[in-house]
């Protein structure tokens, strides 16, 4: 009998976001499943905040609100959780998890390392930190369509920003100060690539935010990991984690470095993963695995964990 081709499951961070977006994860919260109403549930007691409810609205001061690290984490792994445990069935065993930046906190919970409660506990504190940094060093991402790892540091090293994020053969995240993303911009039509604001609250991935860093080491190490859990692919070097010790060095300086997505999707590739499952909110994932696998000699399978219907089935774009 052929093995099964290996799955990896892809949960999104900061950003990915919309005013009212919730709305694609269910019409209502009575629709969601049992275990997703736990889920909001549990976060809003531990945020002190209803989240569903925010997720709902689409007032810009709400949007706003929802974009501080310490609610928009929490938000973010109570959706993994909703969605994940709708379509769990169909979806079938996974080979690994990972998360786009603080889809970190989401991908430990589902592989099975924390418990639900500890990782939206977690989420929720460490943002409590980072909105701290938010706001004594504002700032922002600058995405570079277009841009490529080298176009995107000499617009750095000419703007003041740094490189937040290489997230696709063409696409690059610059972070930093308002400033110094303006220069950016305005840098970007001598370099051939599409400057695009993204939804965030602070330059995530940059020394703005060493100070919360600091802060949150002593949450990761006291971090209740369990073994064994569904192997994790990390941000810093597309790394493989198996250990608890290695998840910790994951989550230390995680927003002082850059996302080095373009390593954990190779090393995906490289580990056999065909089929790629990417959560909500939004599509941001599926596109960015989508570039990927256009520089690939074989095919892959993207889905969308909102694709699947609890009749059955699920659509895939292939490549």
């Amino acid at each position: 009998m052929t093995p099964p081709v290996p799955t990896v499951l892809i949960c999104p961070g900061q950003g990915a976001q919309r005013a009212g977006g919730v709305t694609d994860l269910a019409g209502s919260f009575e629709q969601l499943s049992e275990a997703g109403r736990d889920a909001f549930q549990l976060a809003a007691s531990i945020t002190g905040c209803d989240l569903w409810q925010l997720g709902l609205s689409e007032d810009a001061a709400d949007e706003a609100a929802l974009r501080r690290p310490s609610l928009l984490q929490p938000f973010l792994v109570a959706w993994a959780a909703a969605e994940f445990a709708r379509a769990a069935e169909q979806i079938g065993p996974l080979g690994f998890v990972t998360g786009h930046s603080s889809g970190m906190n989401s991908a430990m919970a589902l592989a099975g390392a924390v418990e639900l409660d500890t990782a939206i506990q977690f989420a929720h504190d460490c943002g409590r930190s980072m909105d701290r940094d938010c706001d004594e060093q504002p700032g922002g991402l600058l995405a570079l369509v277009g841009a490529g790892r080298e176009t995107a540091i000499a617009v750095a090293e000419r703007s003041g920003a740094a490189l937040a994020n290489h997230n696709a053969p063409d696409q690059t995240v610059l972070g930093g100060s308002f400033t110094s993303l303006t220069a950016a911009a305005e840098l970007t039509a001598a370099y051939d690539c599409q400057p695009v604001e993204l939804r965030v609250a602070g330059a995530f991935h940059t020394p703005s935010f060493a100070q919360s860093d600091r802060a949150n080491r002593a949450l990761i190490d006291a971090l209740p990991i369990r073994e064994p859990f569904t192997p994790i692919v990390g941000n810093h070097t597309g790394q493989l984690i198996s250990t608890a010790e290695q998840l910790r060095d994951e989550l230390r300086d995680q927003y002082v470095r850059p996302v080095e997505w373009q390593s954990v999707l190779h090393t995906l590739h490289s580990c056999g993963v065909r089929r790629f499952i990417s959560l909500g909110p939004g599509n941001v994932m599926a596109g960015l695995v989508r570039r990927f696998g256009r520089s690939l000699p074989d095919p892959i399978r993207i889905q969308r964990v909102s694709q699947f219907k609890t009749s059955g089935g699920a659509q895939h774009e292939p490549l």
